[in-house]
């Protein structure tokens, strides 16, 4: 007997950020709407996709709380372009600092659609869902974790009429009572999920205006070849999101989609946004490897683990059209390093730094300031880190400070402690609590004051670029070069470039699209 199957709609909503943090990086494609939308197609449901930052691109608008914009459709034009025959309604909650837009859409839809059943997904869904569950008792159920079996049974489960709240792997309201279903053993067949659906995504307009995350003004495809992370880092909400197990897919799979894409959309660049690419040696030596046939430039999103490379391998990585490497240090302090349980290794980071850059990957240091316990000789410790990495040749530093994101091990203890607290300007607080947001950096140390953080942030990174330029000035030259033609590279580019589109074109209040970014191949911009 066929099963029954139900017309979906999957809803990504608009980004929000501080007026201080909108910067050239708009937006990338949604993959967790690509999967899922074609996990459902897959089993024969229809899907109506609206991704309200894709189809409003370089639009910033405010909605009634001071200091913040949102990027993307409004509420009505989201609500306009739901059918009215709709079945089911998929909302993806990925970042909690959209949660204060995202909240007044779900209730916007709830309104508009009162008998159809709201599943919200997401890792502030998955984070969050008992603080949702106050503000939005009437959604049906949240998704917790990966959610393309989790959907797929919940959407069976209305389509047949049946108790959705059987359903491994979510939770839901009942009575005003926040309940949990058992957890869902998470899928490591991945090469049986289907590839992600974007011919009914408006990912043209994401291609068109050369937008990506580390890599801009070409057309960028984001991809995923692994999904978990075995770490269980105190600052990242991964292992709640995830678990702490690591799954890849066969390299032949991931090959395959890239080949797709290169010839459905001319694509020019790859992103991997795999968390933790680097944990089995032999698969990513494979895939990089592999990588090369494609005659593309390509680059892994997150920051990378330093266990398993070496300066062969990271050699190999340039040579198959690599194009940037982050190393996710945050911290070079030994007792930081333990308590935050990060277990990397500073000396080994730092022979990696001169081994990429020799290699001719253009390469970054992440570092993470105001944490719980940090102390200022533990900032002045990754000052002199610094230091040596500019003087070693690294291309880009990021000095953050710590933002507690729902979910992970830092904000479920200072939440404990009375330091977070939920209460009606919760929501506000999670708008603001974005890692680029200058004008309201708070540390969470009790040694750190929070009108510091600002000046070690700012200033850890003004005295990295100027020991780089006084030992490299041909870097600054040619930071002014791409500057002047709008090809910006490194991550101090790319800044500097949204500042100056801002300052000059105002883009912080405009309504209308921006322009377009000559396309070109990374490859001939290498020359760092």
């Amino acid at each position: 007997m066929k099963s029954a199957t139900a017309h979906v709609a999957l809803i990504r909503t608009p980004p929000v950020l501080p007026v201080s943090s909108v910067t050239a990086q708009q937006g990338v494609p949604s993959l967790a709407l690509a999967y899922l939308g074609g996990a459902l197609k897959q089993q024969g449901h229809q899907v109506t996709y609206i991704d309200a930052l894709g189809e409003r691109l370089g639009s910033f608008r405010s909605f009634g709380v001071p200091g913040l914009l949102f990027a993307g459709l409004s509420i009505p034009e989201i609500l306009d372009r739901i059918p009215r025959e709709i079945e089911v309604i998929g909302v993806s909650c990925q970042f909690s600092n959209d949660w204060i837009f995202s909240r007044r859409l779900l209730d916007e839809i709830h309104l508009r659609f009162p008998d159809k059943p709201i599943v919200i997904g997401g890792e502030h869904a998955t984070a969050d869902y008992p603080t949702i569950f106050e503000t939005n008792p009437y959604i049906a159920a949240c998704v917790l974790g990966e959610g393309e079996e989790t959907l797929l049974e919940l959407t069976a489960a209305f389509a047949e009429k049946k108790d959705h709240r059987q359903v491994q792997g979510i939770a839901y309201s009942e009575n005003g009572e926040v309940k949990k279903t058992c957890g869902r053993k998470r899928n490591k067949a991945l090469d049986l999920l289907p590839w992600p659906d974007w011919e009914s995504l408006p990912v043209q307009n994401y291609l068109n205006a050369g937008l990506g995350m580390a890599a801009q003004g070409v057309r960028t495809m984001p991809m995923l070849g692994s999904r978990g992370c075995p770490y269980k880092c105190t600052f990242c909400s991964a292992p709640q999101m995830w678990s702490a197990r690591w799954f890849h897919r066969s390299v032949d799979d991931v090959i395959q989609e890239a080949h797709k894409y290169k010839r459905l959309y001319g694509i020019e660049h790859i992103e991997f946004y795999d968390m933790s690419p680097s944990i089995d040696r032999k698969w990513f030596e494979e895939l990089c490897g592999r990588l090369g046939e494609l005659k593309l430039t390509w680059n892994f999103a997150a920051g990378m683990r330093s266990e398993i490379l070496n300066p062969e391998l990271l050699k190999n990585l340039h040579q198959n059209g690599c194009y940037k490497i982050t190393y996710a240090l945050e911290t070079s302090a030994p007792k930081l390093i333990e308590m935050i349980k990060k277990k990397v290794k500073p000396n080994r980071v730092m022979s990696l730094v001169r081994s990429s850059v020799k290699a001719g990957i253009i390469t970054k240091v992440n570092f993470i300031w105001g944490l719980p316990g940090q102390r200022v000789r533990d900032v002045l410790t990754d000052y002199l880190y610094l230091v040596r990495l500019a003087w070693n040749g690294l291309h880009d530093a990021t000095c953050f400070a710590f933002v507690p994101y729902p979910g992970c091990e830092e904000f479920t203890q200072l939440k404990a402690a009375g330091k977070i607290q939920v209460d009606d300007k919760y929501e506000e607080f999670l708008a603001f609590n974005v890692y680029n947001n200058p004008l309201r950096m708070r540390s969470w140390s009790d040694h750190i004051q929070d009108r510091h953080l600002s000046y070690w942030t700012l200033g850890g990174m003004a005295v990295f670029y100027s020991v780089q330029f006084l030992v490299r000035p041909l870097r600054f030259v040619r930071l002014v070069h791409r500057l002047w033609t709008a090809k910006p590279v490194t991550m101090l580019e790319l800044a500097l470039f949204g500042l100056l589109n801002n300052f000059i074109k105002g883009r912080k209040l405009r309504t209308e699209e921006t322009p377009i970014f000559e396309s070109g191949v990374l490859q001939s911009r290498l020359n760092v």
